[in-house]
């Protein structure tokens, strides 16, 4: 096996194609994010709905919806996957990051909601803020930084709205956070394709 030394400008070009694989591959998940955005504005937007009518014990079903919408997205991708002969790491870790952030989301939203009380909502929004910021950052898109940094500042806003508002709150950035950036890589997927 040998080993090949690169020059500076063929360090940058290979770190360059690396981020462009990366994004045009991440640019296929617009159907996830629309998909996964909507169940959760359909969750969200229920329970606003059952709070409003009174039906405290039973607000959160609707979020059961949420643990199949990610099933369903699982297997979705590894299907497409399996298709993939080559694997580049900056979409791995994207992926990962954001199964990692999914399944601490429900188990703090579905296990530890009674600990956390009026800060359950708030926390969850901060947390799903670095998902865009993160990949904002590594794609270079100026859309998922912006939409990460509103997702952040409604986090902090929503401590001083009523906690019977956070559903009605959640379903906004689901739109906003979740909906819109599929959105988004949808339109620029079908954009290069033409």
């Amino acid at each position: 096996m040998t080993h090949k030394e690169f020059t500076p400008s063929e360090s940058l070009d290979l770190i360059t194609s690396i981020i462009l694989e990366a994004k045009s591959r991440f640019e296929d998940y617009g159907f996830s994010f629309i998909f996964i955005g909507l169940c959760c504005f359909i969750s969200s937007l229920g329970q606003f709905i059952l709070l409003r009518l009174e039906y405290y014990q039973v607000s959160y079903y609707p979020y059961f919806i949420m643990p199949i919408a990610g099933v369903i997205t699982y297997f979705y991708y590894k299907k497409k996957r399996s298709a993939v002969k080559s694997r580049n790491i900056i979409g791995s870790l994207l992926s990962l990051f954001g199964i990692i952030l999914g399944l601490n989301l429900m188990i703090a939203g579905f296990f530890f909601w009674k600990k956390f009380n009026i800060a359950l909502l708030p926390f969850m929004l901060i947390m799903f803020s670095l998902w865009p910021l993160l990949t904002g950052v590594i794609i270079r898109n100026r859309l998922f930084i912006a939409l990460g940094v509103i997702v952040n500042i409604i986090a902090y806003c929503s401590f001083f709205i009523g906690w019977e508002y956070h559903p009605l709150v959640l379903s906004v950035v689901s739109l906003i956070g979740i909906v819109l950036p599929g959105i988004v890589l949808n339109y620029t997927r079908k954009e290069s394709y033409v």
